[in-house]
């Protein structure tokens, strides 16, 4: 009898279930990992851009607002009192990540304080199959992690 130096039918058969049993179990875990990495992402611009609105106004003294812009694909616009150009404009880029409150708008004082969140505010980001980030502003101008409830 001869011997080959290759694989059997069976061996491959065997391998390919193998191969196929781990991708069906990592998939899920792989897409849940890749929203919530958007989420984060759309929540980390979100961030930046609540700073550089209170910086700014720090710094020019004057009101700037930072205004989400648009609700079918989220992103925010920041613009200082009496001028017409934005600062600062962002978009998200799938369409697929969602803020809870269309409408949110922050408005920062010459000092840095928010003028418009007396008791604070709270913007969350959503995405299906990944868990929520909640943005906060506090009256006295911080930024920061929300809390979920």
């Amino acid at each position: 009898m001869r011997e080959s130096s290759g694989f059997t039918l069976i061996e491959l058969l065997v391998t390919l279930a193998v191969v196929v049993i781990l991708a069906t179990v990592a998939l899920p875990g792989f897409q849940h990992m890749l929203a919530d990495n958007r989420v984060r992402s759309g929540y980390n611009e979100v961030l930046v851009g609540l700073n550089v609105a209170r910086s700014e106004a720090i710094k020019r003294r004057q009101a700037v607002t930072f205004e989400m812009a648009d609700a079918a694909s989220w992103g925010y616009r920041v613009t200082v009192e009496d001028t017409s150009e934005p600062l600062r404009v962002r978009r998200a880029g799938d369409g697929m990540l969602t803020v809870d409150d269309e409408d949110f708008a922050v408005t920062f004082d010459a000092l840095g304080k928010a003028t418009n969140c007396t008791s604070g505010c709270r913007l969350t980001l959503m995405r299906s199959g990944a868990d929520a980030r909640v943005v906060g502003v506090s009256p006295l101008g911080r930024v920061g992690r929300g809390s979920s409830s």
